[in-house]
């Protein structure tokens, strides 16, 4: 159903699709601005569906407008579904933070809304993502993770030297079923916008299409001294290479690349009030990226989260500590990230020994005990799991669960 958007005094109305924030915002614009009102009504209740890009970019504006004194009143979604997705989303608590509250949801495929306003709650919300990240895509080369990560990192600080957005910024990350080594990262804040950052240095520039088009070229930025400006330039590159899809909203500005048509840089006659990037980074080709990312023509290496969570102990050690990794021990949908982790540190490492500490675990589930140990012992093989892993701290009920699981694999000799 094909989305409209009207208003009635201080209330808009979305039925159907949410699919143009741009027309939404534009609505809330002429309400407050236009119209003078200072209490808003968001009516959903009709809405069909609604995806991340545009629903980051309409909770930065509305947290923008509430931080100047605006009230805003939320009508979710009668869709239970709906609901649901505001609810674990984060959506429904940032648009109305007294009627929801901020998302508990701890699923392996969706990191919620996350809001930053410091470099502290910035790297915070990046670790969490990349953490996340390495425990939901199987097989992940450590060049693409390290470019995943650089990418994430680059945008969000961004927001931060940039942007002068009076709430921060926000950022989400999804993985698609469908596509089960694809990753979607939103950035979205509420500043003053790339046009106009960029004609602080390039006062030449005549539109918000030509900001854009400098925007993702290499080494442009307002100020060399607050920034590099790869950040752009090299999230750019990193999702043309793996076939992926970028977008930036900005000012009167689009710019989006597709694998299927290309770059374009198209005129927005509704202005977006900040920046809002959308990244979709597709790790199906393995080592696609290890090129992507170059700065002046040389292959850039940066520190990933690998290396400094996990191979930065003062002895060397990589300790894997499972009371960190997991608030589960119970069951399969618990087991399989940490699996999935276990698997791609293992092929990440070179010769590191990875010590898995189980300290502090009295009891895990058998099926836990399978899909994590068990499946595990049988994707790296006898030889390689036994030089490569090691439990330490096991409690002795724990132990016979483990050593039960892997022999059962043993015996059945399949993953299924």
């Amino acid at each position: 159903m094909s989305g409209t958007i009207e208003r009635n005094g201080n209330e808009v109305v979305v039925t159907g699709d949410l699919d143009d924030f741009h027309r939404l915002l534009s609505f809330i614009h002429t309400a407050i601005e236009k119209a003078g009102y200072q209490d808003l009504i968001l009516n959903l209740e009709s809405c069909t569906s609604a995806f991340q890009n545009s629903m980051l970019s309409v909770c930065a504006q509305v947290m923008a407008y509430r931080n100047s004194g605006i009230a805003f009143h939320l009508k979710p979604p009668t869709s239970p579904k709906l609901q649901n997705l505001f609810r674990n989303t984060g959506w429904g608590y940032f648009l109305d933070p007294r009627q929801f509250d901020p998302s508990n949801f701890r699923g392996h495929t969706r990191i919620p809304a996350t809001q930053y306003t410091s470099p502290t709650e910035q790297q915070s919300a990046v670790n969490k993502i990349v953490n996340v990240i390495l425990g939901v895509i199987p097989d992940m080369q450590r060049s693409d993770f390290a470019a995943f990560e650089w990418a994430v990192n680059e945008i969000t600080d961004n927001v931060l030297v940039h942007s002068q957005s009076p709430i921060g910024g926000l950022v989400q990350v999804s993985t698609f079923e469908k596509f089960r080594k694809q990753v979607q990262f939103v950035v979205a804040d509420a500043g003053v916008g790339i046009p106009t950052t960029l004609r602080q240095g390039f006062p030449e520039i005549r539109s918000d299409t030509e900001a854009l088009d400098r925007a993702i070229r290499e080494g442009v930025t307002r100020d060399k001294k607050v920034g590099q400006g790869n950040g752009l330039f090299g999230s750019y590159q990193i999702c043309s290479k793996c076939h992926g899809f970028f977008g930036v909203h900005s000012g009167h500005a689009r710019l989006e690349y597709r694998d299927s048509t290309g770059l374009s840089i198209t005129n927005e006659r509704i202005p977006y009030c900040g920046t809002l990037v959308v990244a979709t980074i597709d790790f199906s080709q393995p080592k696609l990226l290890e090129d992507a990312l170059r700065i002046k023509g040389q292959k850039y290496r940066p520190i990933d989260f690998v290396e400094s969570e996990y191979e930065r102990n003062s002895d060397g050690k990589i300790i894997f500590l499972l009371s960190k990794e997991t608030n589960s021990f119970g069951s399969r949908v618990a087991g399989k990230p940490i699996r999935t982790k276990l698997s791609n540190l293992l092929r990440m490492g070179e010769t590191e020994k990875i010590y898995i500490d189980l300290e502090g675990i009295p009891i895990m589930s058998s099926s836990f005990a399978d899909e994590a140990f068990g499946k595990l012992f049988l994707d790296a093989g006898p030889v390689a799991f036994t030089q490569k892993f090691e439990f330490v701290n096991v409690m002795e009920t724990v132990q016979y669960l483990i050593n039960k699981a892997i022999a059962q694999r043993m015996s059945a000799g399949v993953i299924d």
